[in-house]
């Protein structure tokens, strides 16, 4: 169970497709307490009863998307889109409900059906949970499956087309060329923002660049050891240099050379790429550039 918890989720800002879920999500809970009536609805007694049940579907349409867009709003530096768990979204939809129970309690104020108190509250968390758990747990599991099996789906297709890109140029590894003399060759030249500091590498020697702040980290595989480079300037700079086609932005903080990936791992959240090396850690590929890294890979055959 807690390992679950602990599994990659995916993490959306806020956006114009919330407006339409959370308009269902209201259309639903003015539906359930207008058809079922519970918490005592039944024996309510008002004029335009309906009109203020809508109400309360109303408040559970605009509270998540208040929610949302401050928590969106709080993140927004924090890069989740990269540490987004299970947990994570249990615990956002959670508060999404605590939102919405306030927000129901003031509304009941506001049509002079219940009061701002402590016990009102404890009250309007209780029937907001009991109407919402079950939907927020099966969401969150339906959710996360189909994301994972259609994400390891791509990645299987990813996978793929790498591994028919590297037979196809017959690419070997730096491992496997230790022994023999090396050829002239073009090489890879990455320069400073300066304009002075520059490295250069083979471009087979490459594994993946990382954006660090204002430095790229530059790693790469020479004399049989993983080494890494600091190297000031942006990532994008560091792209805008990159002539080698097999060497493409897979993530807004990475760069990855196709020729040494050797297998490609869905999850939840997008692909994870795991090299011809040994590493500790795999990194990812994300879902805006999976389709630009697809068509990389469909331009590499011409």
């Amino acid at each position: 169970m807690f390992s679950f918890l602990k599994k990659p989720y995916p993490y959306y800002s806020f956006s114009f497709r919330d407006v339409y879920s959370n308009f269902f999500i209201g259309c639903f809970v003015a539906f359930f307490l207008i058809v079922f009536q519970p918490f005592g609805v039944s024996i309510w007694e008002t004029d335009y009863k309906i009109l203020k049940l809508l109400g309360f579907g109303f408040v559970s349409f605009i509270c998540p998307l208040i929610f949302r867009f401050i928590s969106t709003s709080i993140f927004k530096k924090q890069n989740p889109e990269e540490t987004w768990t299970v947990w994570k979204e249990t615990l956002g939809l959670l508060l999404v409900l605590v939102f919405i129970a306030f927000g129901n309690l003031c509304y009941g104020n506001l049509i002079r059906i219940s009061h701002v108190n402590f016990q009102e509250l404890l009250l309007a968390l209780m029937a907001t949970f009991l109407l919402g758990l079950f939907p927020i747990t099966a969401n969150v599991l339906l959710k996360y499956n189909r994301f994972v099996t259609l994400n390891q789906k791509d990645a299987e297709l990813m996978e793929a087309e790498v591994i028919d890109f590297q037979n196809r140029v017959e690419v070997e590894s730096p491992i496997i060329k230790e022994n023999q003399v090396d050829l002239k060759e073009d090489l890879l030249i990455l320069i400073a923002e300066n304009d002075k500091d520059r490295f250069e590498l083979k471009p087979e020697e490459l594994l993946f660049i990382e954006s660090a702040d204002n430095y790229s980290n530059i790693v790469f595989y020479r004399n049989n050891k993983v080494n890494k480079q600091l190297l000031r300037g942006s990532l994008k700079r560091i792209e805008s240099q990159i002539t080698f086609p097999f060497i493409v932005r897979c993530h807004r903080s990475y760069i990855v050379n196709l020729k040494m990936i050797n297998h490609i791992k869905g999850n939840a959240q997008g692909y994870r790429i795991d090299f011809k090396v040994e590493l500790k850690d795999t990194i990812p590929v994300s879902r805006n550039y999976s389709k630009a890294l697809f068509e990389r890979l469909e331009s590499l055959k011409q």
